[in-house]
Order: structure tokens, then C-alpha cells, then sequence
């Protein structure tokens, strides 16, 4: 299967999970009335010592209400319409080794098959020159993959999932 294909898979089956978790959600007197929109977003990037990082974010309504960090495990409520999420999700084993495995297990899977890409299209890219260079590299060449890495791949593997769910 593809790196592309089990992106696909992944997003539909967080679009599952999500949906599945939607109706114990109450909209807090927080949000807005009419269909609760939830938007989750997933980031993940490879330092220079190989380390995989990842958080989540999540919204109602296109407000931020909650971030979830792989690091050290906590979901931190930055609007007071992630309470309720906050509280399911910190008591349900099943969410969050969800998100851990996917920002843990698929997104380092998804990196690598990138790198490997991005590796070998800079060999095969690399200028044909008869002399030697009159430029320096000021830092190491996995330092340049890497802060490029983060950013393409953001914008490959960031998950825009909306579900409407009218109450």
C-alpha cells in the first residue's frame, strides 16, 4: 500500500473515531448554535536525531479549544468549548492510544517514506558542476532536510476533518 493510500485510510478512520465521540459531546454554552462543526489537526515532524514529535489540535466552530501533545500524554483546554472533550478523552484509553499511534506509528512511517523521496530527487536535482563550489553550506545537509521536512510535510500530513453534527 502507498504512503498516500494509508493516508487515506488513517484519515478516514479518525474520521470514525471523531464522528463516534461526537454524540457524547453537549455544545457548551460556549459555541455558536446550529451544526457543531469539529476540526482536528494533526502535526508531526522529524528532528535531527531521528526523534518523531506530534501534536493534535481540535476546534468547534473554527475556535481552538484543545491540544492534545504526544510528548508528555496531557490535553491542555485553550477555550473553555474543549472542556467536555478534555474530560471524555483524559478517561478514554482507546482515543487517546488512537492519536498516539497514528502521530507516533503512521506519521514516523509517512516521514520516512518522504525523506527517502526527498533525498533522492535532491541527488538526481544536484547542479552539474566542473569546478569546485564557491559557496559554503553553513549547516549540516540533514539539518536543511529536516526544517524542510517539517514544513512540506505539515502541509501533507495536517488533517482538516470536519464532521457536522447537528444537535
Amino acid at each position: 500500500m502507498s504512503t498516500w493510500e494509508t493516508q487515506t485510510v488513517t484519515l478516514r478512520d479518525t474520521g470514525d473515531l471523531l464522528k463516534e465521540q461526537m454524540p457524547h459531546l453537549i455544545p457548551e454554552k460556549h459555541t455558536d448554535k446550529g451544526p457543531l462543526t469539529l476540526q482536528a489537526r494533526m502535526t508531526c515532524w522529524r528532528e535531527d536525531n531521528g526523534h518523531t514529535s506530534a501534536f493534535w489540535e481540535f476546534g468547534f466552530n473554527g475556535q481552538l479549544c484543545l491540544l492534545f501533545d504526544l510528548e508528555n500524554g496531557h490535553c491542555t483546554m485553550l477555550h473553555p468549548g474543549g472542556r467536555q472533550m478534555k474530560e471524555n478523552w483524559e478517561n478514554d484509553r482507546a482515543v487517546t492510544d488512537f492519536f498516539r499511534k497514528v502521530s507516533m506509528g503512521d506519521c514516523r512511517a509517512w516521514l520516512q517514506a518522504f525523506l527517502v523521496r526527498w533525498e533522492k530527487m535532491l541527488k538526481t536535482s544536484a547542479p552539474l558542476t566542473t569546478g569546485p563550489s564557491t559557496v559554503q553550506p553553513t549547516a549540516p545537509a540533514s539539518n536543511h532536510i529536516s526544517w524542510i521536512t517539517t514544513g512540506v510535510l505539515t502541509s501533507f500530513v495536517i488533517m482538516g476533518i470536519i464532521i457536522a453534527c447537528i444537535h
